[in-house]
């Protein structure tokens, strides 16, 4: 390029000589521009020459690439290989334990099945003994309060048993000393016809026929008026006391044609007049006295023998203590 260059210009002097100015100047315009040419070539050139280096430098280094590549290509596929037979030993093992699994799960499922239906029998075992505790708690709650008002009542009743034993021990009290104050009006009569007992809490006063009345009849004697009035003594102002006289006869029949008729008869009028002997006494109220007959019908001695129907033949008077009170105790 630069040789052409040389030529062209020497050829311009040569002709130089021998042209006119305006071809002259006009090959001079024609050797700057093509000077200007020649610079902007180089300066191409250059940067193609750099480019050039540039690019020779990467194929060095791809080509460096590509060597250690397919050095490691090669390594790679060795380790490939190696890792690719690690695989395969582990995709069989891991198939061989995936059926052992499954048999075992299978197992482990019908044992969970079993235990399952175990579960739901025990549940529901569970709930029914749930459903009987709860029953059974209602009937222990309704029991416990049956048993509180059992105790409330027990406590109640104890609380009367105790009343009761105090009146029955007063009574007692009253009757052993009522027995003791008649004992001591009619002292002297024992043995006579008389006798005086205590008797299921109350006294019995038993006057026998001789001590009252003459055989036969029912108006009280003189020794019987006397006897009665000792024991009105003793028996006044006894508020608290029931009286009950009861005649009593012996198996005879007793025949007559006066007033009394029978036996029934004959008991009943000496029971009244023994009532009216002892209410002679303003001291003693008529209200607690009862006359009642019992004819033959209540004997104390085998009517076989003349003792026996003595001791028949008789009054009883007895006397027992006001049980209003234990009663209305009673009846609470």
């Amino acid at each position: 390029m630069q040789k052409s260059i040389l030529y062209l210009v020497s050829s311009l002097v040569i002709f130089s000589s021998c042209v006119t100015p305006k071809i002259h100047n006009a090959l001079i315009a024609e050797n700057e521009g093509a000077q200007s040419a020649l610079r902007t070539q180089e300066i191409r050139n250059l940067k193609l020459q750099s480019e050039a280096e540039e690019l020779s430098a990467k194929i060095n280094y791809l080509k460096a690439r590509i060597i250690n590549l397919r050095n490691d290509s090669t390594q790679n596929g060795g380790a490939l290989i190696i890792l690719q037979e690690k695989y395969n030993a582990l995709s069989d093992s891991y198939d061989l334990l995936a059926s052992k699994n499954s048999r075992e799960m299978a197992e482990k499922a019908k044992e969970t099945k079993q235990l399952l239906e175990q579960l739901e029998e025990v549940q529901s075992d569970l709930f029914a003994k749930e459903d009987e505790l709860s029953k059974l708690s209602l009937s222990l709650e309704a029991k416990e309060e049956e048993l509180k008002l059992a105790q409330e009542n027990l406590e109640s009743r104890s609380t009367r048993v105790v009343e009761l034993e105090s009146i029955i021990n007063k009574k007692d009290s009253i009757v052993t000393a009522l027995k003791k104050s008649i004992a001591k009006a009619l002292i002297g009569l024992e043995g006579e016809g008389l006798t005086i007992e205590k008797r299921n809490g109350k006294v019995y006063v038993s006057l026998e026929e001789a001590l009252l009345f003459a055989s036969g009849k029912y108006e009280v004697n003189s020794r019987g008026v006397v006897a009665l009035n000792k024991l009105a003594n003793a028996l006044a102002y006894q508020n608290d006391l029931k009286i009950l006289v009861e005649g009593h006869t012996d198996s005879i029949p007793f025949n007559s044609r006066g007033l009394v008729k029978d036996n029934w008869d004959l008991s009943v009028m000496r029971a009244t007049n023994v009532v009216k002997v002892l209410t002679q006494n303003p001291d003693l109220d008529p209200i607690q006295l009862t006359a009642a007959g019992r004819s033959e019908f209540m004997p104390i001695a085998s009517n076989t023998s003349a003792e026996g129907r003595s001791v028949n033949r008789r009054i009883e008077i007895i006397l027992s203590p006001n049980l209003d009170d234990l009663f209305k105790l009673l009846e609470e």
